[in-house]
Protein backbone atom coordinates (compact mmCIF):
# COMPACT_ATOMS: atom_id res chain seq x y z
CA UNK A 1 0.00 0.00 0.00
CA UNK A 2 1.08 3.50 -1.00
CA UNK A 3 1.79 5.95 1.91
CA UNK A 4 -1.60 8.28 2.93
CA UNK A 5 -2.49 11.92 1.58
CA UNK A 6 -2.03 14.55 4.06
CA UNK A 7 -5.83 16.16 3.56
CA UNK A 8 -8.52 13.48 2.17
CA UNK A 9 -9.94 14.02 -1.11
CA UNK A 10 -13.02 11.90 -1.98
CA UNK A 11 -14.26 11.95 -5.94
CA UNK A 12 -16.51 9.28 -5.61
CA UNK A 13 -20.23 9.32 -5.38
CA UNK A 14 -22.39 8.09 -1.99
CA UNK A 15 -20.96 3.95 -2.54
CA UNK A 16 -17.10 4.73 -2.76
CA UNK A 17 -15.65 1.28 -1.44
CA UNK A 18 -13.79 0.62 1.82
CA UNK A 19 -10.39 -0.41 2.02
CA UNK A 20 -11.11 -4.13 2.54
CA UNK A 21 -12.72 -4.18 -0.87
CA UNK A 22 -10.28 -2.25 -2.89
CA UNK A 23 -7.48 -4.41 -1.36
CA UNK A 24 -9.16 -7.42 -3.04
CA UNK A 25 -8.45 -5.35 -6.33
CA UNK A 26 -4.65 -5.58 -6.25
CA UNK A 27 -3.31 -7.52 -9.22
CA UNK A 28 -6.88 -7.15 -10.89
CA UNK A 29 -7.45 -5.57 -14.55
CA UNK A 30 -8.42 -2.05 -14.74
CA UNK A 31 -10.62 -1.03 -17.83
CA UNK A 32 -11.56 2.24 -18.55
CA UNK A 33 -15.19 4.12 -19.39
CA UNK A 34 -15.21 1.85 -22.91
CA UNK A 35 -13.99 -1.45 -22.02
CA UNK A 36 -10.44 -0.88 -23.26
CA UNK A 37 -7.93 -2.24 -20.38
CA UNK A 38 -5.53 0.31 -18.68
CA UNK A 39 -3.58 -2.26 -16.79
CA UNK A 40 -3.28 -3.92 -13.30
CA UNK A 41 -4.42 -2.94 -9.80
CA UNK A 42 -0.62 -2.22 -7.99
CA UNK A 43 -1.09 -0.49 -4.85
CA UNK A 44 -3.65 1.60 -2.75
CA UNK A 45 -2.88 5.16 -1.80
CA UNK A 46 -4.66 5.90 1.29
CA UNK A 47 -6.46 9.40 2.47
CA UNK A 48 -5.69 10.64 6.20
CA UNK A 49 -8.03 8.82 7.47
CA UNK A 50 -7.21 4.99 5.80
CA UNK A 51 -9.98 5.42 3.26
CA UNK A 52 -8.52 4.43 0.05
CA UNK A 53 -7.94 7.67 -2.41
CA UNK A 54 -5.71 6.34 -5.62
CA UNK A 55 -5.66 3.31 -7.21
CA UNK A 56 -2.12 3.05 -8.94
CA UNK A 57 -1.97 1.37 -12.15
CA UNK A 58 0.44 -0.26 -13.67
CA UNK A 59 0.48 -0.19 -17.51
CA UNK A 60 0.19 -3.75 -18.92
CA UNK A 61 2.66 -3.59 -21.66
CA UNK A 62 6.17 -4.45 -21.25
CA UNK A 63 8.95 -2.27 -21.55
CA UNK A 64 7.09 0.83 -20.61
CA UNK A 65 6.93 1.11 -17.01
CA UNK A 66 4.16 3.41 -16.59
CA UNK A 67 2.51 4.00 -13.76
CA UNK A 68 -1.46 5.64 -13.95
CA UNK A 69 -3.21 6.70 -11.26
CA UNK A 70 -7.12 6.55 -10.78
CA UNK A 71 -9.52 7.40 -8.15
CA UNK A 72 -10.40 4.77 -5.63
CA UNK A 73 -14.24 6.29 -4.77
CA UNK A 74 -14.98 6.39 -8.80
CA UNK A 75 -14.07 3.19 -9.60
CA UNK A 76 -16.13 -0.23 -9.34
CA UNK A 77 -14.67 -3.94 -8.88
CA UNK A 78 -16.80 -6.86 -9.86
CA UNK A 79 -16.02 -10.53 -11.99
CA UNK A 80 -12.46 -10.20 -11.46
CA UNK A 81 -12.13 -6.62 -12.92
CA UNK A 82 -11.75 -2.97 -11.76
CA UNK A 83 -13.92 -0.67 -13.96
CA UNK A 84 -13.04 3.28 -13.97
CA UNK A 85 -15.59 5.65 -15.44
CA UNK A 86 -12.48 7.86 -16.66
CA UNK A 87 -11.91 7.93 -20.13
CA UNK A 88 -8.16 5.94 -21.10
CA UNK A 89 -7.04 9.45 -22.41
CA UNK A 90 -7.93 11.04 -19.38
CA UNK A 91 -6.54 8.08 -17.39
CA UNK A 92 -2.84 8.27 -19.14
CA UNK A 93 -2.32 11.86 -18.73
CA UNK A 94 -1.74 10.71 -15.37
CA UNK A 95 1.49 9.12 -15.63
CA UNK A 96 3.07 12.06 -16.14
CA UNK A 97 2.12 13.94 -12.63
CA UNK A 98 3.74 11.23 -10.49
CA UNK A 99 6.77 9.75 -10.43
CA UNK A 100 8.35 6.55 -7.74
CA UNK A 101 5.64 8.36 -5.59
CA UNK A 102 2.97 10.22 -4.98
CA UNK A 103 3.55 13.54 -3.07
CA UNK A 104 1.13 15.75 -1.55
CA UNK A 105 1.75 17.78 -4.70
CA UNK A 106 0.85 15.02 -7.38
CA UNK A 107 -2.36 14.52 -4.93
CA UNK A 108 -3.43 18.20 -5.53
CA UNK A 109 -2.49 17.58 -9.44
CA UNK A 110 -4.40 14.82 -9.63
CA UNK A 111 -7.54 15.90 -7.90
CA UNK A 112 -7.64 19.27 -9.98
CA UNK A 113 -7.06 16.59 -13.23
CA UNK A 114 -10.01 14.48 -12.19
CA UNK A 115 -12.72 17.50 -11.04
CA UNK A 116 -11.98 19.05 -14.21
CA UNK A 117 -13.39 15.99 -16.36
CA UNK A 118 -16.00 14.95 -13.99
CA UNK A 119 -18.85 15.40 -16.57
CA UNK A 120 -16.60 15.36 -19.91
CA UNK A 121 -15.60 11.27 -19.42
CA UNK A 122 -19.28 10.67 -18.63
CA UNK A 123 -20.40 12.64 -21.23
CA UNK A 124 -18.29 10.95 -24.36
Amino acid sequence: MESRAASPVMLGGPRCPDLAEVETWIGRRVDDVHGSMIGRVEAIRLDAHDRPLWLIVSEFRFGEGRRFVIPAGDAVGGSGRVWSPHRRERIWATASMVGARITPQADRRLFSHYVGSAGADRAA
